[in-house]
């Protein structure tokens, strides 16, 4: 029996050594997943399908909504001066700039509720969830040679705007049914989880491919521009003005994007020492059908000729509005309708967590997430990452704490600070009442840059 542990053990190892490298354009990711290793929150169970709450006979999720939002810059970061001789406020646009460079300009948000969540265990080895609800997710950079551009100019020099993503920008909300189980064998050391999530999409809209090339002429009368790019949208109405005067019609009250994804996950406990993987949203995604439109240009390369604009008239409505109507007609695009897939971001993560009494709990979580998802055709996106350690201390199930922090690297620079708090109340161990401030990049709310929140409600039953 010893034997088949350490074969398993290595297995398990080697499998989850070879998951993080598929793509390995690193970003920081802002969770701590700081409920991984909780000793009773059914959250354990939607970040791998095979950690069903080893107390639990049964659980029931009231709504329970998680938010994060991660920001390139601070209100600090402005670094706003009040020039008392001006009687004005000043802001370093160079100053200000250079740093977006640095920090590559990306925002980020996701945001999940989950409207009823259920379980039931029959007995030690055979776990059920049903979970039902909706979410938001997205991620936008804008392209850090844009700012060089404004900084230092373009005259006489070819210029490529670097996007710092290969996916620029990505957004969807969909809403979700899963039903999942996990099981293990009497006196074996491995569980093993799988489930599937079933999709209907609302809205999506991305940015998959760009790329500019700007040249200024020798006597620097005009510019040119070199554009190549590819967007998908889909949405409750049509994107363009002509298709709605051409007839076209708004979406059904339930929109026909159906799609389907997978959960897998596993587990091996060996005394007091757990290791456990799992990947998330493997699959195809969501088809996208409803008011669906690509968007691309006419020609390989489209060209734009641009003579600039007059600053002196950069107020006067109609010649701003004029300038952009120009501009805009020389884009020369064609829109085409047809469905396409698209994939919600494939999450993964890796935690080895050592306990003593069931009391406390020191754990170690790999998190990382492709943006684009594994199998999206279009845009291969970025892969985000992170490190944290974590330590759980339960009360006599009446009470546990959560203290979580996060190593990150944005592929340039390293964030050793990232600190997350979780509470979770449960008087006569029956009711869960939790919350949790996870990913906390700064204590003072001037400083802070990106943040992660939970709360909810749980009804729990145990053996």
């Amino acid at each position: 029996m010893k034997q088949k542990r350490i074969r398993s053990l290595s297995l398990l190892v080697l499998t989850i050594m070879l998951v993080p490298g598929i793509r390995t354009s690193a970003q920081s990711l802002s969770d701590n997943g700081i409920f991984y290793h909780s000793f009773a929150s059914p959250w354990s169970s939607s970040l791998n399908p095979a950690m069903f709450p080893e107390s639990a006979s049964w659980y029931v999720s009231l709504p329970r909504f998680n938010a994060d939002l991660s920001l390139p810059f601070s209100f600090n970061d402005l670094n706003l001066k009040y020039d008392s001789q001006r009687k004005a406020t000043i802001f370093n646009v160079t100053d200000f700039l250079n740093l977006m460079v640095e920090r590559k300009f990306r925002f980020s948000f996701n945001s999940d509720i989950n409207l009823l969540g259920a379980g039931i265990s029959f007995g030690p080895g055979l776990h059920f969830t049903l979970d039902a609800g909706a979410k938001v997710t997205g991620i936008a950079t804008i392209p850090v040679e844009l700012t060089r551009i404004l900084t230092e100019g373009n005259l006489n020099e070819s210029r490529c705007l670097s996007l710092g993503t290969t996916l620029p920008i990505h957004a969807m909300s969909y809403a979700y049914a899963s039903v999942g189980a996990s099981f293990s064998l009497p006196d074996h050391p491995f569980s093993v989880g799988a489930r599937l999530n079933v999709m209907d999409g609302y809205a999506m809209a991305s940015v998959d491919n760009l790329t500019v090339d700007i040249l200024t002429s020798p006597d620097t009368s005009s510019m040119s521009l070199m554009l190549d790019y590819l967007g998908h949208y889909s949405g409750p109405y049509p994107l363009l003005t002509e298709d709605l005067e051409n007839g076209a019609t708004k979406a059904s009250i339930i929109p026909k994007n159906f799609g389907y994804t997978f959960d897998l996950g596993f587990k091996y406990s060996l005394h007091n020492l757990d290791i456990s993987a799992s990947l998330l949203d493997l699959g195809p995604g969501i088809t996208w059908s409803e008011c669906a439109t690509t968007i691309k240009p006419k020609s390989d390369h489209q060209a734009i000729q641009f003579d600039g604009l007059d600053l002196n008239r950069i107020n006067d409505t109609a010649y701003f509005n004029g300038w952009k109507d120009t501009l805009l007609s020389r884009l020369d695009y064609k829109a085409e309708s047809g469905s396409y897939r698209f994939t919600p971001p494939t999450k993964m993560y890796l935690g080895v967590s050592f306990s003593i009494l069931e009391t406390l709990r020191v754990g170690y979580l790999f998190h990382g997430e492709l943006s684009g998802g594994l199998f999206n055709r279009f845009g291969e996106g970025d892969f985000r990452m992170n490190n944290s350690i974590s330590v759980n201390a339960s009360l006599f199930d009446w009470v546990e704490v959560t203290l979580a922090n996060s190593l990150s690297y944005d592929g340039e620079t390293w964030a050793f600070f990232n600190p997350g708090l979780a509470v979770s109340l449960n008087p006569f161990r029956m009711v869960q009442l939790y919350a949790a401030v996870d990913y906390i990049s700064s204590f003072y709310l001037a400083e802070m840059r990106a943040a992660h929140v939970y709360f909810g409600i749980n009804l729990y039953g145990h053996r």
